[in-house]
């Protein structure tokens, strides 16, 4: 919200979410039809550029077989890089190690936009920074649907990113598009939850890499 009042913003979202069924939803096409929408939304409401798909399939082939899995993840990289050149953006900002929640697919898109980053050569040209949670956040969620963050030592944030209450409104109000993954209970004590912590402080770790040599560890 912050950044795209001056700048371009795009979310690119490599799996459909059509495995993440909750309430009477059921997992398949329909599901990851209705998640394209609430990405839509919710990207709508944030201000942002329309959401980017890059529709592979939740685990990216673990449930059929692990052959399956290398080489979807081989596209991925493949099909993850050439959209990073093709947007060829100011920043990334993905998931750390942490994979925010611990979802496999957010440890896994992660790892391969690190990957991509350091094989590549560009660290310097696109600076990757790592979303990052302290305890209180993984507090505030878990009290509000019963399920909390993945959270990283304070002593390694290095960017801290402060927003205003009318960004946070805005951001708030994306929360609503996301019917098939919240109820409206969540939702209500999620944005209560957030109100009620008056920092409105967001933290990241940039990846650095030292290029000066030594000669043992």
């Amino acid at each position: 919200v912050k950044y795209a009042k001056t700048y371009k913003v795009y979310l690119v979202i490599a799996t459909d979410g059509r495995y993440g069924a909750r309430f009477h939803y059921k997992p398949g096409d329909e599901l990851a039809v209705i998640r394209q929408k609430e990405s839509a939304c919710g990207c709508k409401n944030l201000g942002i550029e329309p959401p980017v798909f890059l529709g592979f399939h939740d685990g990216m082939g673990m449930a059929t077989s692990v052959p399956e899995f290398f080489k979807q993840t081989a596209q991925l990289t493949e099909k993850l890089k050439q959209k990073i050149e093709e947007l060829n953006p100011d920043v990334i900002i993905t998931f750390g190690p942490d994979g925010d929640t611990g979802h496999s697919d957010h440890r896994h898109i992660g790892a391969i936009t690190t990957e991509i980053i350091l094989r590549e050569g560009w660290v310097k040209k696109y600076p990757l920074y790592y979303v990052s949670w302290l305890q209180k956040d993984s507090d505030k969620l878990k009290a509000a649907i019963g399920q909390g963050l993945n959270t990283v030592h304070s002593n390694y944030f290095n960017v801290q990113v402060k927003f205003s209450e009318e960004e946070e409104n805005k951001e708030l109000a994306a929360l609503d598009c996301y019917t098939s993954q919240l109820t409206a209970e969540e939702i209500n004590q999620w944005k209560e939850m957030e109100k009620k912590d008056l920092t409105n402080t967001l933290h990241f770790r940039r990846l650095a890499v030292r290029n000066k040599k030594k000669s043992d560890l």
